[in-house]
């Protein structure tokens, strides 16, 4: 399809609904702790999520409905016929985060312009925080995280545009020496209205999740807790489908963090000791005091995501 009949008879491009964050200078890579001792912090992290504007995460199927104005919608994912945010979908999320306020390489991209040394590393000797944690070529993460589970049950359907998928050769990612600007995220908005019917979770939607970590050191920890918003200056991270129209922005809210004892420490009691519960703030900080948090992308990142934003109006046609 052309761009002048994408853009409904020659108009003028709306506004561009990302902007970026711009690329650690240098990545920093060693060795993981790895899985055969455990010297390090092993528990969960309890905490729900909200959704602040309607989320669709798409299950791939079409599915009739009685409504006379949408009879077929894309449906949201479902476990045993209830709505969920798959955990793949929060740990996709959050990894980009932590990749881009941390000295880490790029795990996923599109870009064919990616320098050398921000690509990722397939040795699992030698790897970067980011994927310390969540996995490697090679190299099992340590943290795994459940589908978030819909409370109330109940999801609507969205009328949305019609998106396209992203051109990564575009002359909009490159800089004024050709070089890639950085991540892409998008922003915050007002969510558009289209033609394409979607199943959501309708704003205020609450969700219950839990994310399993082992053997993380408390500056990784930390660095996960400000990855999902809960550190300062605070965002409001974007998953699922329709992001560029303003859908899937979330916060996580009442957060617990939940610390148990090192193997070799159940192994010597007869009964399992109970878990202890471990101060967010602290845990935040010794993310800052292990120098994990590259301080301009945190700031970068919390100005592209952050919330709310009644001042913008999200693209309802080509951008």
């Amino acid at each position: 399809m052309s761009n002048d009949r994408r853009n409904r008879g020659g108009a003028q491009p709306l506004p561009k609904p990302y902007d970026f964050v711009p690329f650690a200078s240098r990545v920093e890579r060693r060795a993981p702790e790895g899985h055969h001792r455990y010297t390090h912090l092993n528990g969960v992290l309890h905490a729900r999520i909200i959704a602040r504007s309607p989320v669709h995460v798409a299950s791939g199927l079409l599915e009739q409905t009685r409504n006379q104005r949408y009879p077929m919608v894309k449906a949201h994912f479902r476990v045993n016929g209830t709505p969920v945010i798959p955990g793949t979908s929060i740990k996709g999320c959050i990894r980009s985060i932590v990749e881009a306020i941390s000295s880490s390489s790029v795990s996923v991209t599109r870009a064919r312009q990616l320098p050398r040394e921000l690509k990722a590393s397939e040795k699992p000797e030698s790897v970067d925080v980011s994927q310390r944690i969540f996995g490697a070529l090679g190299y099992q993460g340590q943290v795994r995280f459940s589908d978030a589970v819909l409370t109330s049950e109940q999801t609507e359907i969205m009328g949305t545009p019609q998106l396209f998928r992203p051109r990564p050769e575009a002359p909009v990612y490159l800089d004024a020496r050709n070089r890639l600007k950085g991540r892409k995220f998008y922003m915050h908005g007002k969510p558009a209205s289209g033609d394409l019917p979607l199943e959501v979770c309708p704003v205020g939607s609450a969700f219950t999740f839990r994310m399993d970590f082992e053997n993380l050191m408390p500056g990784e920890l930390g660095l996960l807790l400000i990855a999902l918003g809960l550190g300062e200056p605070r965002w409001y991270p974007k998953l699922g489908g329709g992001k560029p129209a303003c859908l899937g922005t979330i916060e996580v809210v009442e957060p617990k963090v939940e610390i148990t004892e090192p193997m070799q420490q159940c192994y010597n009691d007869f009964d399992m000791p109970a878990p202890q519960a471990r101060d967010i703030p602290d845990l935040l900080q010794a993310a800052r005091h292990e120098h994990l948090v590259l301080e301009e992308q945190v700031r970068r990142l919390a100005d592209i995501l952050r919330w709310p934003r009644d001042d913008r109006q999200c693209p309802d046609r080509s951008y």
